[in-house]
C-alpha cells in the first residue's frame, strides 16, 4: 500500500483522464442546475446570485457613463438591493483596469454575461496550460480543478487570471519576452497575483519582459483613466480605505482565505502582529523566488516555485484564486515529464488539489487555519524538485 503511493502507481493515464472528464461534467451539471433561469442561483428567472452580480452591474455603470458609482458602497449598495437579500452586499474592489473589461457584460442579459465570462475565461486558461504541456490535457487539468469549478460557481475572475499567469510565463519559456511582459502587465486587473513576478523577471536577466509588463501597467492604466475618467480613478483610491478594513476584519471569512495573514487572525493574534507576519513570509518569498530564479534550473521548476510562492506574498487569497495552482501542477508535469522524480511525489499533488476544495470547510468547522496547506504542499515539491535537480537533470532522478 505505501508503494501504491509513494510510486504513484494510482497516477496512469487511463485513470486520470476519465476521471478529470468526469470531474468537469460534474462542474458543468452541478452549474447548470444552480444557474439556468429557474435554477436556485437566479433572482427573476434573469440574473445570477454571486460575485458576477457586481461586475455585470460594473459593466451597465461603465456603459452608461457613470463607472464611478462601483466605488461608492452606499450607491452599488443600492443598485444591487433589488436583487440580494437584506444587508448583502458585493463591493467592488478591483481597479478600474478591470472596468473595461466589464464593459462588454454590461451590454448583455445577466446570464448570458455570466457564460460567456466564465467559458471564456475557462478556454484562455486551458489554452495557456495546454500551451505549457503542449497537449489538449493542459485544458482537462484546469477544467478538472476543483478551485476551477470554485471560481464559476462565484462568478469570478480567477480563471482569467490564471490564463494570463500561465499565458505569460509560458510566452517567456518561448523567450517572448515582449508578449509575456504585455500579458503579465494585464495581470493588474488583480495585482495581488502578480506581487513576485518582478523580482523573478529580474532576478533571471528578463529585462525586456520586465519593461514590457511596465509599459502595458502604465499603458492600461491610462487607458482606463481617458475613457473612465479621473474620478473613477480617484474614487477607487478613496475606497481603498475600506478595502483594508474589509481585509482586517475578514469580511469575506477569515476561515475562507488562503492567505498568512488569515491563519495568523484565526490563530488568534491581532492584525498588526498577523501583518507582520505576513510581512516577513512575503519577504521570504522573495528571498527564495529570487534564489531559484538565479539559478540554472529548467524553467518549468522556477515557473511552479514562482506561481506556489506567490500564495503567501499576498493577505488577500480566496479559494477560487487557487485555480492558478493549475498553472503550477502543469509546469511540474513539463519539468518532470511526467515522471516520478521522488516518492509522493504526485500523491502530495493529487492531496493539494483535493484540499484546494474543502480547505474552506475544514476551517469553517474546526477552527484550524486550512487555507494554506495546498499551496504549501506545491509549494514543497517544487522546491524539493529544485533541490534534486542541482546539478543533475531530472530525467536522471526518475
Amino acid at each position: 500500500m505505501v508503494a501504491y503511493f509513494s510510486e504513484a502507481h494510482w497516477a496512469t493515464r487511463d485513470r486520470l483522464i476519465p476521471a478529470g472528464l468526469m470531474a468537469l461534467a460534474a462542474y458543468l451539471g452541478v452549474l447548470t442546475y444552480f444557474f439556468s433561469p429557474s435554477g436556485p442561483a437566479i433572482v427573476d428567472g434573469t440574473v445570477p446570485i454571486n460575485d458576477f452580480l457586481c461586475f455585470w452591474l460594473a459593466g451597465g455603470e461603465v456603459m452608461r457613463g457613470t463607472p464611478g458609482i462601483v466605488y461608492d458602497n452606499s450607491a452599488f449598495q443600492a443598485l444591487q438591493t433589488p436583487y440580494l437579500e437584506q444587508e448583502t452586499f458585493y463591493p467592488f474592489f478591483y481597479p478600474p483596469t478591470f472596468l473595461l473589461l466589464t464593459a462588454p457584460l454590461g451590454m448583455m442579459a445577466a446570464i448570458p454575461a455570466y457564460a460567456v465570462s466564465q467559458l471564456v475565461s475557462l478556454a484562455l486558461g486551458g489554452a495557456a496550460c495546454a500551451r505549457i504541456l503542449r497537449s489538449w490535457t493542459g485544458f482537462l487539468l484546469i477544467a478538472a480543478m476543483p478551485a476551477t469549478f470554485n471560481a464559476m460557481f462565484h462568478g469570478q475572475n480567477a480563471l482569467l487570471c490564471a490564463a494570463l499567469l500561465g499565458g505569460g510565463l509560458a510566452a517567456l519559456s518561448e523567450r517572448r519576452q515582449i508578449l509575456a511582459g504585455v500579458l503579465i502587465g494585464l495581470l493588474t486587473i488583480k495585482p495581488q497575483m502578480g506581487v513576485l513576478l518582478p523580482f523573478a523577471f529580474l532576478a533571471a536577466g528578463y529585462h525586456r519582459a520586465f519593461v514590457s509588463a511596465a509599459v502595458t501597467v502604465v499603458s492600461f492604466a491610462a487607458l482606463s483613466w481617458l475613457i473612465l475618467g479621473n474620478d473613477t480613478w480617484q474614487a477607487f483610491f478613496q475606497q481603498a480605505v475600506f478595502t483594508g478594513q474589509a481585509t482586517d476584519q475578514g469580511m469575506a471569512g477569515f476561515f475562507k482565505m488562503a492567505s498568512v495573514y488569515a491563519s495568523a487572525r484565526m490563530l488568534g493574534l491581532t492584525a498588526s502582529l498577523a501583518y507582520l507576519l505576513q510581512a516577513l513570509t512575503a519577504l521570504a518569498a522573495v528571498m527564495l523566488v529570487w534564489k531559484v530564479w538565479r539559478s540554472g534550473a529548467e524553467f518549468g521548476i522556477k515557473a511552479a516555485v514562482l506561481v506556489s510562492a506567490g500564495f503567501f506574498a499576498t493577505p488577500y487569497v480566496l479559494p477560487y484564486d487557487l485555480a492558478a495552482m493549475a498553472v503550477a501542477i502543469a509546469f511540474l508535469m513539463q519539468a518532470t515529464r511526467g515522471k516520478q522524480a521522488f516518492p509522493y511525489l504526485w500523491t502530495f499533488i493529487a492531496l493539494a488539489v483535493l484540499l484546494s476544495a474543502s480547505s474552506r470547510y475544514l476551517g469553517a468547522v474546526t477552527g484550524v487555519p486550512f487555507g494554506l496547506v495546498a499551496p504549501a504542499l506545491l509549494l514543497f515539491v517544487s522546491v524539493r524538485l529544485h533541490k534534486l535537480a542541482q546539478p543533475r537533470e531530472i530525467e536522471a532522478l526518475a
